[in-house]
């Protein structure tokens, strides 16, 4: 393939970047708040969900672990970002470069953010999925759905599947 080494770094880029996000996805979210109460000091991790602080009660003994994964967190947060930014300049070269090597990457990139996805979220992916091709009336291929069952289960990845039906159907060349 012409410019396969854009191709090779886009690749391990994503895959990074899944990486970083199924690590993240394991750790805490949010920060400490230290209140004082009868001359005491008690902590809390507080967290933004759905416009909402919730709070929950850290005891001093795990004070130091639970700043150790929000320090982690912070940094693939960081990681990410500029795992994006990179992915964002080889995208723009490819452009220029190549319509086709670009269009690969975009759905590359597509493809790894439903990889990155946890299980529970592709389970509904799916569900929601079925739903509208039921409502259009255009059945998904037993290929497909297979492909697709593997993924939710976490036994293939998305893009493989993806990738598969896109060239079945001739809208992109290997």
């Amino acid at each position: 393939m012409k410019y396969q080494e854009i191709f090779n770094e886009y690749n391990s880029l994503l895959a990074k970047r899944i990486g970083f996000l199924e690590t993240a996805r394991n750790l805490r979210e949010g920060y400490i708040s230290t209140k004082s109460i009868s001359g005491k000091q008690y902590y809390y991790l507080q967290k933004k969900t759905d416009n909402k602080i919730s709070s929950e009660y850290v005891r001093e003994d795990m004070l130091p672990q639970v700043k150790s994964e929000l320090q982690k967190r912070g940094e693939i947060e960081i990681a990410v970002k500029q795992t994006d930014e990179q992915l964002d300049r080889l995208e723009s070269a490819a452009n220029v470069l190549d319509k086709a090597l670009y269009r690969k990457l975009v759905i590359l990139r597509r493809c790894s953010v439903m990889d990155a996805m946890p299980a529970e979220q592709r389970r509904k992916s799916l569900l929601f999925g079925n739903a509208m091709t039921a409502l259009e009336g255009i059945p998904a291929s037993a290929d497909t759905e297979n492909a697709l069952s593997l993924w939710t289960a976490g036994q293939r990845s998305f893009r493989d599947g993806y990738l598969q039906a896109l060239v079945k159907y001739h809208l992109i060349e290997v």
